[in-house]
C-alpha cells in the first residue's frame, strides 16, 4: 500500500500486488466507493500471476479528502500518474461504474504503455441521454441525484446499496459493506458524479483499437444496459459479455462467471 501525490500535496491511496506475468490490472471503483470494493476480484487476479493496482480516487475511500478539482479528466490523470509512479507499461484498465469513464479517459493518455479496456457496468461513453445518443437518463436527473444526496447521505446511500444496485440477491451482509465502503467517501466526491451529466467520450472511445471487454448486467438499473451494448459498437476491438440476470455489480452478483470472462480476456491479450 502507499500514497502518491497527485494535485498539490494532495494524496490518493493505493495497493500494488505484484505478480509473475507481465500484465497489470488496473481496478477503478464507481462513484463514492472504494478499491476495497474489488476484493475478490484482486483476489483472483493475484491468484492467477497478475499484477494488480487498486486504488481510491480522490475523496474517496483513504485518499484525501478535500480535493478542488474531482472531474472524470482529473480521475483519468491520476490512473496515468500513478502508472508512471509505479513503473508499469503493459497496463490493462478497469472501470466499474463510473470508474468506466475514468480509464476510457485514462485509456487515451497511456498510449504506447495500454494494453487492453474493460468496462464492467461502465458509465461511458455517455451517460446521459444527448443527441445521436438515446440511451441513459437526462442530465438534469443526473444533477437532482446529486442535491438528494448531499442532503441525506447516509439514508440515499443506503437505499443505492440495498435496494438499486443489486438486481440478484447477494445477501443483506453484501449491501452492507458495500454501504459502509461508500460511506467513507466525504461530500467533494460528489462532484465527480455531477459531472457525468455532460460527459461525452465518443469521440475517445473510438479512437482506442486495443482489445476490450465490456461487461453488461442485462438488469442494470443504475447504468442503462444499452450503453454497454452502444460502448461495445464504438469500440474498434470489442466484445461484450451481457450478463442478462445481473444488476449493477456483475462481479459481486455473478463473480464466477465475471471472472471466468475476465480471465479469459487476458490470457488473450
Amino acid at each position: 500500500m502507499g500514497y502518491l501525490a497527485v494535485e498539490a500535496g494532495k494524496q490518493i491511496y493505493y495497493e500494488h500486488h505484484v505478480g509473475a506475468k507481465s500484465l497489470t490490472v488496473v481496478l477503478s471503483h464507481g462513484w463514492g466507493m472504494g478499491s476495497r470494493v474489488w476484493g475478490n476480484t484482486v483476489a483472483c487476479l493475484q491468484d492467477e500471476g497478475y499484477s494488480v493496482v487498486a486504488y481510491d480516487h480522490r475523496g474517496c475511500g483513504r485518499s484525501d479528502q478535500d480535493f478542488a478539482d474531482v472531474s472524470i479528466e482529473a480521475l483519468g490523470d491520476d490512473v496515468v500518474k500513478l502508472c508512471q509512479h509505479l513503473g508499469v507499461n503493459e497496463v490493462v484498465v478497469n472501470g466499474w461504474s463510473l470508474g468506466g469513464a475514468v480509464v476510457v479517459d485514462a485509456a487515451a493518455k497511456l498510449g504506447s504503455n495500454l494494453a487492453g479496456l474493460v468496462l464492467t457496468a461502465g458509465a461511458s461513453p455517455r451517460y446521459t441521454q444527448g443527441e445521436g445518443f438515446p440511451y441513459g437518463g437526462q442530465p438534469d436527473d443526473v444533477r437532482a441525484t446529486v442535491q438528494a444526496l448531499r442532503a441525506d447521505r447516509v439514508n440515499f446511500l443506503k437505499g443505492l446499496y440495498f435496494e438499486g444496485a443489486f438486481a440478484k440477491d447477494v445477501g443483506d451482509d453484501v449491501k452492507h459493506w458495500a454501504w459502509q465502503i461508500s460511506l467513507e467517501a466525504g461530500p467533494g466526491a460528489d462532484a465527480s458524479l455531477g459531472a457525468l451529466a455532460d460527459t461525452d467520450q465518443r469521440e475517445i472511445m473510438a479512437a482506442l483499437d486495443v482489445p476490450a471487454l465490456v461487461v453488461v448486467g442485462g438488469r442494470d438499473g443504475v447504468v442503462a444496459p444499452e450503453i454497454g451494448r452502444f460502448a461495445a459498437e464504438c469500440l474498434p476491438n470489442a466484445q461484450l459479455l451481457e450478463m442478462p440476470e445481473c444488476g449493477h455489480g456483475p462481479f459481486l452478483e455473478e463473480p464466477e462467471t465475471y471472472h471466468n470472462a475476465l480471465l479469459e480476456y487476458l490470457s488473450a491479450l
